[in-house]
């Protein structure tokens, strides 16, 4: 009996999709390449002090941009940056404050004080030319839900009575502020003179940004300390530290015959350009392999102290040698590392998803989301094509069984990641909803640029801790096994997402919120 020919292109186009992708066999077989061995050596070499805390920019970020870049070739990743290579560089101006040009001026009842930049004093986010209006004071036991319910705070220039003693919560008081569009935020403090020195200091009052128009506008901020502001002015000044004692939130107007006026000038001081590491895996599909799936980390962190970020204090070990290097085991090298098993996963597989998985280390995050916003306004692929970004920022600590993972109300990537979680339960790992909702740590890291953006996002995250941002955060508290299953599941994750035939969804809720509505400020430094 003689039988048609059938070519083989024909073939496969009859056979069902789940065929053409990876059995459940290969798969595993890739995923066994993530383990807590390679996981201790690779984090080990990008948070080691020869690095030098990462910063951006730096000669330590760098040698760890051009370590994953290796890493990925060998592999055989694509290049996916600019000009046939793994890097994409983006610009970044130093900008430094004016010390003579700046000021903050309170008009109290006719009383008018100037309070110029000093060593008590210092700022960030400059502006075109001064700012007067109305002063909103803002103090006592205030949360971001009551900021959130305030009114007269946009325009207004807004005086926080901060209390050293609870310097977290009034970090997310004063991003919490910054959201409601103030002319300026003036925080009062009154933290130990020493330590706000090393905070000026550490600021320089001059900071790192990127010109990009997918930048939210910066709220410029002065902090200026109890001892200068009550040296002198009106009568009619609030108790300062009546006010930080109150029970209540106290959200205030100042009295009519109260005005402020500030003045913060920056000049460009330094141009450099910096690093983002972009690798490929192809994918498999004729068609579909022209849509991505991004998976993300950072690969900065704050450097050593004095290089200009606030919160890394020199550490004075037992034998009394003092350490001064960040280098950031769990922010973000765990993320990096993370990455870094994926990537290598993925490339192991004897066939590779139908999409393309695009690996994607950003600078710059410590500074403001910087590399992040730079790559969502200038993908190194089609804009359109990204269906879906999984960001890894802190993976390797607290609870060793359970991993946060923040987003997955605002899309179906949620209920894919419940699908894979349930399949792989020798993983022994719980994605867990976000126990932190208050902090909103979901605009807080590199997958929200991508989420504005109007890309389905995922953010693995285990929490902070004592050690952040301080040298202690260091690789022996890595808990590595937790990271290598950490990075499985995502791994397991990004082939779920590769292969389905439907590109991931938003929830219509979360689309207006966080896309349509996403033109708002951000404080002038990021400060978790």
């Amino acid at each position: 009996m003689r039988f048609p020919v059938i070519r083989l292109a024909t073939v496969a186009l009859l056979l069902p999709a789940a065929l053409l992708a990876q059995s459940p066999k290969q798969i595993a077989k890739a995923g066994a390449l993530i383990t807590p061995a390679k996981v201790l050596q690779r984090i080990s070499v990008i948070a080691d002090d020869s690095m030098g805390g990462r910063n951006t920019p730096s000669p330590g970020l760098e040698k760890v941009a051009q370590y994953l870049a290796d890493n990925y070739k060998a592999w055989g990743l694509k290049p996916a940056g600019e000009n046939g290579t793994y890097f994409q560089r983006y610009p970044m101006v130093k900008k430094g404050i004016d010390v003579a040009a700046s000021y903050f001026e309170a008009d109290e009842g006719g009383i008018i004080t100037r309070y110029p930049f000093n060593d008590l004093t210092f700022g960030t986010g400059g502006m075109e030319k001064p700012v007067t209006g109305h002063a909103v004071l803002i103090g006592g036991t205030v949360t971001v839900a009551d900021i959130e319910a305030a009114s007269g705070i946009e325009g207004a220039v807004v005086l926080l009575v901060s209390d050293a003693s609870k310097a977290a919560a009034w970090r997310m008081v004063s991003r919490a502020v910054a959201l409601k569009k103030p002319a300026a935020i003036i925080m009062l403090t009154n933290q130990d003179e020493v330590m706000f020195g090393r905070l000026r200091d550490a600021s320089g009052n001059s900071r790192f940004t990127v010109e990009t128009s997918n930048a939210r506008p910066v709220v410029p901020t002065i902090t200026i300390h109890d001892k200068a502001f009550n040296a002198t002015g009106g009568s009619n000044r609030p108790d300062w530290d009546a006010m930080r004692a109150a029970p209540m939130a106290m959200i205030q107007a100042a009295p009519p015959e109260i005005s402020v006026t500030v003045f913060v000038k920056e000049n460009v001081l330094e141009r450099v350009m910096v690093p983002n590491v972009v690798a490929m895996v192809e994918g498999s599909d004729p068609k579909m392999k022209d849509e991505y799936v991004v998976f993300s980390s950072h690969m900065d962190h704050v450097g050593t102290v004095g290089d200009g970020v606030g919160g890394c204090g020199a550490l004075t070990r037992p034998d009394g040698t003092i350490d001064n290097i960040c280098n950031g085991a769990d922010d973000d090298a765990s993320g990096t590392t993370g990455l870094m098993m994926v990537a290598e996963a993925w490339a192991k597989l004897d066939r590779k998803p139908r999409r393309s998985m695009i690996i994607l280390n950003v600078s710059g995050e410590e500074k403001g989301l910087l590399g992040s916003a730079w790559y969502a306004e200038h993908p190194t692929v089609p804009a359109e094509k990204i269906v879906a970004n999984v960001n890894m920022d802190m993976i390797g600590r607290n609870n060793p069984d359970s991993i946060v993972v923040i987003g997955k109300e605002h899309s179906n990537l949620g209920q894919t990641l419940a699908k894979v979680q349930g399949a792989h339960p020798e993983l022994k790992l719980i994605a867990a909803d976000d126990i932190w909702p208050e902090q909103n740590f979901y605009s807080r890291s590199d997958h929200f640029n991508f989420a504005r953006k109007g890309v389905p996002v995922l953010f693995f995250f285990n929490g902070v801790h004592e050690q952040y941002h301080r040298p202690n955060d260091e690789v022996a508290l890595i808990d590595t096994s937790k990271l290598s299953r950490v990075a499985k599941l995502g791994f397991f994750f990004g082939v779920d997402v590769a292969n389905s035939p439907m590109r991931p969804v938003w929830n219509p809720e979360s689309y207006q919120t966080i896309v349509v509505e996403q033109k708002t400020p951000q404080p002038a430094k990021r400060t978790p």
